[in-house]
């Protein structure tokens, strides 16, 4: 407890020496002004990157997603008979919800 005690007034004694020696200085209204614009610059050019980044997963994910039932429609297709067991097993529901 007394080494904090002794780090607070230590800290304590260093800010008000420091408050002692520097002056604020309020920066030109030219210095403020360039600076608005360059971070707003940089924000929009943030905002943008980040659009750019999502559409392009976005359509990625879409391809990835249009190849895969592309290639589940082929592979079902390509097996002897699956047609016919698929349009068999619909006939079948068909027939039993018509009954």
């Amino acid at each position: 407890m007394a080494r904090h005690h002794k780090d607070s007034n230590e800290l304590l004694r260093i800010e008000n020496r420091l408050h002692e020696v520097l002056q604020p200085v309020r920066p030109r209204a030219g210095f403020v002004e360039d600076l608005r614009l360059q971070l707003d610059f940089e924000m929009v050019k943030k905002v943008r990157s980040k659009k750019v980044k999502t559409s392009l997963l976005v359509a990625g994910g879409l391809v990835g997603a249009a190849v895969m039932v592309i290639t589940l429609i082929r592979s079902i297709m390509t097996r002897p008979g699956a047609v016919q067991a698929i349009s068999g097993k619909f006939r079948k529901r068909a027939q039993t919800a018509t009954i």
